[in-house]
């Protein structure tokens, strides 16, 4: 049954909307370049055109989705210039966690981090798909000890198409094993309290991971359904 619009209702199944598509478009449920028709949603969601379309038309202003005039609604395609652009501010925006994090961050949640590194390499050497990538609760970390709750609001509210290219890069051959390589030395200059050092090297991670992510592209070997196994319940990155 869909759900009918009244005033009170309207404004917060646009919202329903915008949410459940933009997290289908960021977990690679639709995939970049995909078609998108209203009464396709209607039916998902549940919902009339009128919530629908006010929801694509903010994804649109957000550069998640475009309309063809005559063709319809498309998710917007991954282009090299945005991907380049999003990883040049998530270099500098994570280096500088990073140098402020060796600072800051408690020796617990250092040795708790080793554990956790130390845990990850069998398991990575006998069934890497199976396995987390790495990064994501040490990224989380470091954010939580920066001490810069702006560089935390810009991530999250500016950054979040960063989520589904991390998704394709963790379901790459062999892409986990280099990310617990590249974690471990950002976790060694963290436990040394250099933060020049574990800026650097967490400058070269994000650099190794576009480097990974710009030749999947290039050479066309993204497999979306193994990105999406990826995908987890509120995962953002």
């Amino acid at each position: 049954m869909v759900i009918a619009d009244t005033p009170d209702t309207k404004r917060s199944l646009s919202l329903v909307a915008y949410d459940e598509i933009k997290t289908m478009i960021l977990n690679l449920h639709l995939k970049p370049g995909a078609s998108i028709t209203e009464m396709w949603l209607i039916e998902r969601l549940q919902m009339s055109r009128t919530p629908i379309r006010e929801a694509l038309y903010r994804l649109q202003q957000e550069h998640f989705v475009e309309l063809a005039p005559r063709k319809g609604w498309f998710v917007s395609d991954i282009k090299l210039t945005d991907i380049k652009e999003l990883y040049v501010i998530r270099e500098a925006l994570e280096g500088i966690s990073a140098r402020h994090a060796a600072e800051r961050i408690s020796d617990d949640e250092l040795v708790n981090m080793e554990q956790y590194l130390d845990s990850l390499q069998v398991l990575l050497e006998e069934d890497e798909e199976s396995v987390d990538d790495p990064g994501d609760s040490i990224h989380n970390l470091i954010f939580r000890f920066s001490g810069n709750d702006l560089i935390n609001e810009v991530m999250c509210i500016h950054l979040e198409r960063l989520q589904m290219f991390h998704l394709i890069t963790s379901s790459l051959p062999g892409r986990k094993y280099q990310s617990w390589i590249e974690h471990r030395e950002i976790f060694f200059a963290l436990k040394a309290r250099d933060g020049e050092l574990a800026e650097n090297v967490m400058r070269k991670h994000i650099r190794s991971s576009l480097e990974s992510l710009l030749q999947s592209l290039i050479e066309n070997k993204i497999d979306y359904q193994k990105a999406i196994n990826q995908s987890r319940p509120g995962q953002l990155k």
